[in-house]
């Protein structure tokens, strides 16, 4: 069975998405500008990616930047290779990293959150809020009040190892991403953005009332809950929104 369509009504995201979800063996062809991108998909992966002579992981980051061209997907047709080994979500998020270094200056943009958690001492507050937080929701791993630049106004971990910082970023421009093809496909407006990896539920989900900031909460997909971390998540969000400044 075949698909056929244009990317500006689904953008590449949109279908390594749907195809790993799917789980299903695929193969995905996609021209822009006189280029043809293939993926391939296997068992919720991307299994290989190939434009020309190049092939894995970089292929898809290239790729996930157009916004024009067709697509012509076919199931059932076999990867002659493995060439990526990467998640379909970390696929994704890595992608979106790049498209945001390619688009903008991080430099001012570091030194404008400067300013703002200078500014700002309700980040503290935040920050307790956020750990209370911890103690409701099963599984928790990590917090963050982003905005949608990407820079944190507040952060909780548990995890060892976590750059509170750069998974902000990184998540903020999959939201992004998804935030756009949602707009694209007329289905309204996105209240929250659940990700599932092998080891974890990552949930985005708007301040009330207001797109410019998110709260993200990472579960340990094993001990976690997903009926517990939508509402508590969702509780939060409301307080956290009425604790900000205006």
């Amino acid at each position: 069975m075949g698909m056929q369509g244009n990317l500006k009504d689904m953008t590449i995201a949109d279908l390594i998405q749907h195809n790993c979800q799917d789980r299903k063996i695929a193969q995905l062809r996609i021209q822009h500008s006189g280029e043809e991108a293939i993926l391939y998909f296997k068992g919720g992966r991307v299994d290989h990616a190939a434009l020309g002579q190049q092939t894995g992981e970089e292929v898809v980051y290239h790729i996930l930047g157009w916004e024009e061209g067709s697509f012509d997907l076919e199931s059932g047709i076999e990867s002659p290779q493995t060439s990526v080994t990467l998640s379909w979500s970390a696929l994704l998020m890595e992608g979106a990293r790049r498209l945001d270094e390619n688009a903008l200056d991080l430099e001012p943009i570091q030194h404008e959150s400067n300013l703002r958690m200078e500014a700002n001492p309700m980040a503290i507050k935040l920050d307790d809020v956020l750990k209370e937080m911890s103690a409701e929701i099963t599984g928790y791993l990590a917090s963050a009040v982003v905005g949608m630049d990407g820079i944190n106004v507040a952060a909780h971990s548990r995890a060892k190892g976590v750059d509170p910082e750069l998974i902000s970023a990184q998540m903020t421009m999959l939201f992004k991403l998804v935030d756009g093809s949602v707009t694209k496909l007329g289905a309204g407006e996105i209240e929250d953005n659940l990700t599932t990896t092998d080891n974890a539920y990552l949930l985005m989900h708007f301040l009330p009332g207001s797109k410019q900031y998110y709260l993200g909460v990472a579960v340990d997909r094993k001990t976690g809950n997903l009926g517990n971390l939508r509402l508590i998540s969702k509780m939060y969000a409301e307080r956290i929104s009425k604790a900000m400044p205006g």
